[in-house]
């Protein structure tokens, strides 16, 4: 997010709308610690298929 959208999201929290707030900012936090995830998930399975490959790589 744009620092002039997190600096207004912030002012926000103090208002009637800071519910909706927290369930943005906690669904942007679950969709990049998801993204986080997969690519570590991906670069483990990579990592194990050039080391069980690695003579097909030459």
């Amino acid at each position: 997010m744009t620092t002039l959208l997190n600096r207004s999201l912030d002012i926000m929290c103090w208002t009637a709308a800071a519910p909706l707030v927290r369930h943005l900012r906690a669904r942007q936090l679950q969709k990049q610690t998801q993204e986080q995830r997969d690519i570590h998930r991906i670069s483990r399975l990579l990592n194990r298929i050039l080391v069980a490959h690695s003579d097909m790589l030459s």
